[in-house]
Formats: C-alpha cells, structure tokens, sequence
C-alpha cells in the first residue's frame, strides 16, 4: 500500500503500488490533462513574443484530492481554481520550465499517454529546445514557433502574423544598430 498518501487519500483506494499509480496518472491525464503552449505578445522580449509551456490537469472541486496526489507525486506545481469557474473546476498547474523539464517531460516519456502522446511530443521538444537556449536566436525562435503550431493552430494570432510582428521588430532594431 502507498501510506505515504494517506494524508491526502484512504490509501486502500489507491493501487497497491507505485506504478500502478503512474499508469492511473497517464490515464487520468490522458483524459483530463493538456500539455499546452501558448504565444504570448510581450513586448519587453527581444522578438516581442514568448513561448510559454503549461502542464494542467482539471478537475471538479469534488476530485481535489486527485490533483493533491498529482502534486505529491511531481513535487511541484499548484493547485488553482480554473479562471472563471472559480466556483466548481481546479487545475494542477506546472508552469516553472525547470519543473517541467525535470519532472514531468521524464515521466511522460517514462510512462506515456495514448490519447495524448503527439501533444506531448511536441511539448517535449519545444521544453527542451527552450532549455537548449534555442529561443535565444531569431532561427531558434521561428523553429519552436512553428512546432507550437503544429500542435496547436487554433490561436488568437496566425503564424503568419506572429513571424511578420517579429520580421518587422528586428528589422526596426538592426536600423537602429547601424544607423541611418
């Protein structure tokens, strides 16, 4: 029995062992879990944009104890209410990049989703192209840019118009360099 949970669940209602726990974490993210990156306009940034990489699992309020045990088992993240429906869903969030690398990516390769797997494939190689340092260049950044979209096309802005904010951005800062 894993008694080392028993302050968040009876532990008679978990597996009897450790990676049993692990598969039931991969099932339950595969159903309720998103590996997710998201684009964001910033315009303190060089390329005035950012990659930013989230891990969450949701859960009605009633399963708060399922997102505590994910929380004890990554050693990481938190557990916040899911913007406006503050009153009935929770996340388990990881969003600090080291953690992600360190902890989820290693699992999820370890133990890997079904339903999720390509999403989490992509998630991987654009975390780990982040820890590479591959965004510090302006090659690097297009890269993982569109790998983001090949996950995920469904966003506010298109690729085209993130890529010619950036064009437009760095061409305006190498005038500046040298000068008119």
């Amino acid at each position: 029995m894993l008694y080392e949970f028993k302050d968040i669940i009876d532990p008679s209602m978990l597996p009897s062992r450790r990676k049993y726990l692990h598969y039931y974490i991969v099932g339950l993210v595969d159903g309720e879990g998103c590996f997710s990156i998201s684009i964001k306009k910033q315009e303190d940034t060089r390329f005035g944009w950012v990659i930013d990489p989230v891990f969450h699992v949701t859960q009605k309020k009633e399963g708060e104890q399922v997102l505590r045990l994910l929380k004890r088992v990554f050693n990481c993240g938190r557990i916040t209410s899911k913007p406006g429906q503050e009153d009935t869903i929770l996340q388990y969030v990881v969003d600090y990049r080291k953690h992600l690398f360190e902890r989820i990516i290693p699992f999820f390769k370890k133990y890997k989703p079904i339903l999720k797997w390509r999403e989490f494939q992509y998630f991987a190689e654009i975390v780990e192209g982040l820890e590479k340092g591959e965004h510090r260049s302006l090659e690097g950044f297009k890269k993982l840019l569109e790998k983001a979209y090949q996950l995920s096309e469904d966003r506010r802005h298109t690729l085209e118009e993130i890529l010619r904010s950036i064009e437009e951005r760095v061409g305006a800062s190498e005038t500046i360099r040298r000068g008119p």
